[in-house]
């Protein structure tokens, strides 16, 4: 078992959802913290960090590998006393934003 902590860029809620969504698809993972001031992420349990990083590019959210290590036995017992903070982020940032363009030019292609 190993703790991981990855520097992660959280700029709003579903920036927020999408990493908790995709680092809890890996297999062997005990708890996952984040903590959206210092933009952090810290996992718990046999999973591999680099296979973490990369799932995390490939949703287009940039992460780096802080530290691995063996977990704290003060750090998990200190957590389940901390209670759940509410947290003041935007619902979405520009990153997240779909963008649509619309063209209303007509086609320069023809059928005869």
């Amino acid at each position: 078992m190993k703790k991981i902590v990855l520097k992660v860029s959280v700029m709003c809620t579903k920036c927020k959802i999408c990493i908790m969504t995709t680092i809890s698809k890996f297999g062997g993972i005990v708890s996952i913290a984040m903590d959206v001031e210092k933009s952090t992420v810290t996992i718990v349990g046999a999973v591999d960090a680099v296979g973490v990083v990369k799932a995390l590019r490939k949703a287009k959210k940039p992460a780096e590998i802080v530290s691995v290590g063996e977990p704290d036995k003060k750090d998990e017992k200190k957590d389940e006393k901390k209670k759940p903070e509410d947290c003041k982020l935007p619902p979405c940032c520009n990153d997240c934003r779909t963008t649509i363009v619309w063209l209303d030019e007509p086609s320069v292609c023809t059928i005869s």
